[in-house]
């Protein structure tokens, strides 16, 4: 059963976003996918067990090996795959009881530092000694299980669920509208948030995105700084007179909910499907961006993409080649950023050109607009992202409102 939000769905005008040959096509085209099967996994000797039934997990079996050591294995939903090993599981006992658990990936290998917790809610990384990274691609990871359930994933859980309970306790702010637009694949909502004061017409859009890929929690972690600090700023009442920022937080939740390396529910990476569509949540995402821009009469002016990966950049389009509708923004907020956070931070700035079907472009190609894709590192400390989304979202707001500095 999905979470349905007590909000109507958005409606708008059946306008369609328009396909674009970028230079390196994807075949975005249903690939088949293999479900895990949800169940208990018991080892009735030493009364230790492990489950997978429930929202984002990921384990395709555990078993005892010899002694207190376990084998887990984690195998992708399909291939090939971007190396994204996301795993999730609880385990517990009857008794108090030491074990290590060795990973061992059916594709790729292990990429995430476990994170762990007791009520699915508060987490925190596994100590250094107890968790190793193997040469072979694989890990071990040392368990102290009882009767209080553990659980151990990848990263922090963020499931549609949490998402939706994230926007409802947002939407008590007068600015904010909670709504979907749409469904997934599978069913599950395509949820939406609104943030503006006034009249919409001819106001300027901010497009944000977030979880094309199931794994990227920290880039969701960011996006949350970022809203909050949107809301929260001095100059909040100045900007949201002249912007509308909309934000889709959750592009793939069949991929969070059925615990995806990478891809939705029609075996596609998402941020490879911004030419034709093909899957139904670019499709409707894309075109409801169309829709409520062109009914309102606006510009999309900047469009931002929430990702993670190894490290923490900034990937953007050249300086040169690419004029947007605020040309002006892209290298004095970079700048801002850098100069705000201080100290021996050094922004990780990427620009590259249209290359692959990916969302920067298509802010790019359908809007004119400057396009972002602000990826955060895995195991980037949570305490710096929140900081860096909150100046991030700061530094915005100024130089949208000073034009640049101009």
């Amino acid at each position: 059963m999905f979470l349905v939000l007590a909000v109507g769905s958005t409606v708008l005008a059946q306008r369609h976003a328009q396909p674009y040959d970028f230079p390196d096509s994807v075949d975005t085209r249903d690939h088949p996918i293999q479900l895990q099967e949800k169940r208990l996994y018991s080892d009735t000797a030493n009364q230790v067990f492990a489950t997978n039934d429930f929202p984002a997990a990921r384990l395709n079996n555990f078993e005892l090996i010899r002694g207190n050591l376990y084998k887990v294995t984690i195998a992708p939903e399909n291939t090939p795959i971007n190396y994204s090993s996301w795993y999730a599981f609880k385990i517990w006992s009857t008794t108090d009881k030491d074990i290590w658990v060795q990973f061992v990936y059916t594709y790729a290998g292990h990429r995430y530092i476990p994170k762990l917790s007791h009520d699915g809610e508060h987490w925190q990384a596994a100590a250094p000694d107890d968790f190793t990274f193997l040469a072979d691609g694989q890990a071990v990871l040392h368990l102290d299980v009882s009767p209080d359930t553990l659980w151990v994933a990848a990263q922090e859980i963020t499931d549609t669920r949490r998402v939706a309970t994230w926007l409802q306790g947002l939407s008590a702010d007068e600015r904010v509208t909670v709504d979907t637009i749409g469904q997934s694949k599978l069913g599950r909502p395509l949820l939406f948030m609104d943030i503006h004061t006034g009249k919409t017409r001819k106001k300027d859009i901010i497009a944000i995105f977030s979880r094309q890929h199931p794994p990227e929690v920290t880039g969701f972690q960011a996006l949350q700084a970022f809203v909050d600090e949107l809301l929260t700023n001095e100059r909040s009442a100045e900007f949201f007179k002249q912007y509308r920022v909309v934000v889709y937080p959750l592009l793939n939740p069949d991929g969070v909910d059925l615990g995806h390396w990478r891809h939705n529910a029609g075996g596609i990476d998402l941020n490879r499907d911004w030419a034709y569509y093909r899957q139904p949540e670019t499709r409707q995402v894309a075109d409801h961006l169309v829709n409520l821009a062109a009914d309102s009469k606006s510009r999309v002016v900047l469009g931002i993409d929430f990702h993670s990966t190894q490290k923490d950049v900034f990937y953007t389009l050249p300086d040169s080649g690419y004029v947007s509708h605020i040309p002006w923004f892209k290298r004095a907020w970079l700048r801002g950023i850098e100069q705000t956070i201080g100290g021996d931070y050094r922004l990780n700035e990427s620009p590259s050109g249209l290359g692959q079907p990916v969302s920067k472009g298509w802010f790019y190609t359908q809007f004119k607009a400057e396009g972002v894709t602000y990826e955060v590192g895995d195991e980037t400390p949570r305490d710096f992202i929140r900081r860096k989304g909150q100046v991030a979202a700061r530094v915005m707001i100024d130089v949208l409102l000073d034009k640049g500095g101009s």
